[in-house]
Order: structure tokens, then C-alpha cells, then sequence
């Protein structure tokens, strides 16, 4: 058991290396994106998605493990939680429990900080579409020439209804 429990622990360290990793790069990601750095913005979505998925294999390692201790305690796989294993294990090895209380905490405030880091990106980005959709509506509702427009006699003009000649060269 102990043996498995430590297992627990280096995949969890794993995790906790990975996520930081995950969060300097949702952080170089805004660096990009204030920059306007298009390659930059490439990049970090390539390192996301490679981490994520080294996440993810570290993740179902984790669960290969805690399936492990699930065989060993007798109980049902969704019953181990990392509080409830920790629970467990503090009075028979406290060094072990406040070793996996630590790691949770720490993934627990990493996932946290992507998950807002991630979330001030995407206001970023729909922040910078929405100035780029009123450019352009500023742009096309300037080159067409309005109906309700007056002469200077006050009179409504005509709206001019496609392309005009203003000069013919013989």
C-alpha cells in the first residue's frame, strides 16, 4: 500500500509540474494577444494542447493507482477522492497525508488560476472582436452614402445608386 500511495504522490507532483507549465503558457498566450503576435498565439495553443494531453495520461495513470488502493481497501473506485484517501492514511502515515494534502492544494490553486487565466484570454479576444466588428461597421456605414442626407439648399438628396461617371476621356 505504501508503495502505491507513493506512486499517488508522484503522479500527483507530475500534475502539479504540468499545470504550472499549463499556466505560463495561458499567461505567454495574453502576452501574445496584446501583441497582436499571431505566431505567438499559434505557439502557445500547440504547447496547451501538448500539455493538456500529457495531463491527461498523467491523469489516468493517477487512476490506474488509486484504482490500486480501491483493490486493496475494499471499496468502489468513485468512493477515493484525493480528500477522502488523505482522510484515510493521516492517522497511519501522517507524512504521507500532509505530502498528498499539500499536492491537492497545490493543483487545486493551479487549476484555479488557468481557469481565470483562461477566462480573462477569452474576454480579451471577445473584447478586441467586438472593437473590430464596430471598425468595420463604422468603415462600410461611411462608404454608403446615407438616404436621409441633406443639401446645404435643405433639400434631401438623392442617394447616387451604384457606381458614376465623373469624366470621359476621348
Amino acid at each position: 500500500m505504501e508503495k502505491t500511495l507513493t506512486q499517488v504522490y508522484q503522479t500527483l507532483e507530475k500534475l502539479v509540474g504540468l499545470h504550472r507549465q499549463l499556466l505560463d503558457t495561458v499567461r505567454m498566450e495574453r502576452d501574445a494577444l496584446v501583441q497582436a503576435d499571431k505566431k505567438g498565439v499559434e505557439e502557445a495553443v500547440r504547447a496547451k494542447q501538448a500539455i493538456i494531453e500529457a495531463v491527461r495520461m498523467c491523469e489516468s495513470e493517477r487512476l490506474k493507482k488509486v484504482g490500486e488502493l480501491a483493490l486493496l481497501w475494499k471499496k468502489p473506485l468513485r468512493d477515493l477522492t484525493l480528500p477522502l484517501i488523505i482522510i484515510a492514511i493521516q492517522g497511519e502515515d501522517p507524512r504521507a497525508a500532509e505530502q498528498l494534502r499539500g499536492a491537492y492544494n497545490a493543483l487545486t490553486i493551479l487549476i484555479q488560476r488557468i481557469t481565470d487565466q483562461n477566462n480573462d484570454n477569452r474576454a480579451f479576444v471577445e473584447k478586441s472582436l467586438e472593437h473590430v466588428h464596430a471598425m468595420k461597421r463604422n468603415v462600410l456605414g461611411e462608404s454608403v452614402p446615407k438616404s436621409n442626407t441633406y443639401t446645404q439648399q435643405g433639400q434631401k438628396s438623392n442617394p447616387v445608386n451604384g457606381a458614376r461617371l465623373i469624366s470621359k476621356e476621348a
